[in-house]
């Protein structure tokens, strides 16, 4: 890998993104401006950004390596989220633009009625944003540490840049940057997949083919449980996620936000082959790889040459960037809009809030060095404590008219009782635990509506 080159693009990449949150800043005048982009995103605007929420650290680096383990079963956390985006598509997009909120959390004030219940909603979806967001700055070190790259340096600085335009331009800023950074990951890495699969000497997505592959990952490590968790809680969290939710309250109208989850939707399901395929080849390659490294770019590396494997890790830096941001921005508008801050005036909210931008990004940098360093698992991890608690209070009161407060607490209190009561006591292993504590959090609703 040709590191000048690298750092030449990287460099250049990184002052483009500063200039596109810099010009974006320029017109935000209002916290809706900031956090909803003033709510007059068009189709191509909310599909690439759904796209890149997504096309992340879990996406490219965690599935690769999740194939690299256990094969085409490396596709199921890709699989979950391309479904959520069905069922998004599908309806739930266009419920959530007509609901005119900020934030998911809102609708336990607004529904519920209860400002303490928002709150809560609020804490446990930053608590699993931030998950996710340490995930992928767990991802890049992966990435670097893959590569030999161990320059704590470079890894601060990568950062610190991601956290400056986001600081500045906040949502309109994150959608510029996510289409140049979606078009370039798409040409690039088409390219690379198209190449590698000619290079082949038969065709490695047939049938024979595949199954020959397959035949030499292990899969005594999937369990149902696991299998369960990594296909459904993706699935679950995209209908809740709040994220995926500040893109479609941002939508100009509710057809926008459906047609752009169906095109996400595809789009995710047809380029998991490239991460699947990379990670499989590593295996059937015998490329060795460091402890917690993704096979993504080492394989590439493999199959081409200096130039290619140096723009390559360029464009999965790309791709992080284009999920971390979009999480950066969600849990900042989570903490700014859910809370009160009675000390700030209207004048100064918008400086406030980018203060919480940069406040946030800097203390999920920090965290990072103080998780485990396996990317699908502290995503999962994320997904499954808002899921439990939040995911049935919130689907309730998407679709039904009169709802009681007393029904979303019994739904968060079981839920959350099912979170740690699961872990502690063993399940049989046909009964996922994921499936059993949502039971319970129906149960809790059904018993709050019932008794109140």
């Amino acid at each position: 890998m040709s590191m000048t080159l690298f750092l030449t693009v990287f460099s250049g990449l990184s002052i483009i993104y500063l200039l596109l949150g810099y010009f974006a800043s320029r017109n935000i005048k209002t916290t809706n401006d900031y956090f909803l982009a003033g709510r007059d995103l068009g189709i191509a605007s909310v599909t690439f950004t759904l796209i890149a929420t997504q096309l992340g650290g879990g996406m490219l680096l965690g599935t690769s390596q999740e194939a690299h383990s256990v094969g085409l079963y490396g596709i199921l956390y890709t699989l979950g989220m391309g479904f959520g985006f069905l069922i998004l598509g599908l309806g739930f997009a266009q419920k959530l633009r007509s609901l005119n909120v900020a934030t998911t959390a809102e609708l336990f004030e607004t529904r519920y009625g209860s400002p303490i219940l928002k709150k809560f909603a609020s804490i446990l979806s930053i608590v699993t944003l931030c998950g996710i967001l340490i995930a992928q700055i767990v991802a890049v070190k992966g990435l670097l540490v893959g590569l030999g790259i161990t320059n704590e340096f470079l890894f601060i600085a990568f950062w610190v840049f991601v956290i400056l335009y986001t600081m500045l331009g906040g949502l309109k800023a994150v959608v510029i940057t996510d289409i140049f950074q979606v078009l370039y990951i798409i040409f690039l890495f088409g390219f690379i997949f198209l190449y590698s699969l000619w290079q082949e000497p038969s065709n490695f997505f047939t049938l024979a083919n595949i199954g020959q592959a397959q035949s030499m990952f292990g899969t005594t490590a999937i369990t149902m449980s696991s299998f369960t968790g990594t296909l459904l809680m993706p699935a679950l969290f995209s209908l809740i996620e709040q994220d995926l939710a500040q893109r479609f309250f941002a939508a100009r109208t509710t057809r926008i936000a459906a047609i752009s989850a169906l095109l996400s939707s595809c789009f995710l399901l047809l380029f998991s082959l490239v991460p699947i395929y990379f990670g499989m080849k590593a295996q059937l390659l015998g490329i060795t790889l460091p402890d917690s490294a993704s096979p993504l770019l080492p394989v590439i590396e493999f199959l081409t040459n200096n130039i290619i494997s140096s723009l390559a890790l360029c464009g999965v830096i790309a791709a992080i960037t284009s999920t971390a941001d979009s999480l950066l921005c969600a849990i900042s508008s989570n903490i700014a809009q859910d809370f009160d801050f009675p000390f700030i005036d209207n004048k100064n909210k918008l400086w406030l809030s980018q203060a919480i931008t940069l406040i946030t990004g800097c203390v999920a940098v920090a965290a990072s060095y103080f998780v485990p360093q396996n990317i699908i698992s502290i995503l999962i991890g994320s997904y499954e404590v808002s899921v439990s608690c939040l995911l049935v209070p919130l689907l309730f009161c998407y679709f039904k008219t009169r709802v009681k407060k007393q029904a979303a607490v019994g739904a968060i209190v079981f839920g959350l009782a099912g979170f740690v009561l699961f872990r502690i006591l063993p399940l049989p292993q046909s009964i996922p635990r994921e499936l059993a504590t949502l039971a319970l959090s129906v149960i809790g609703y059904l018993i709050g509506s019932k008794k109140f």
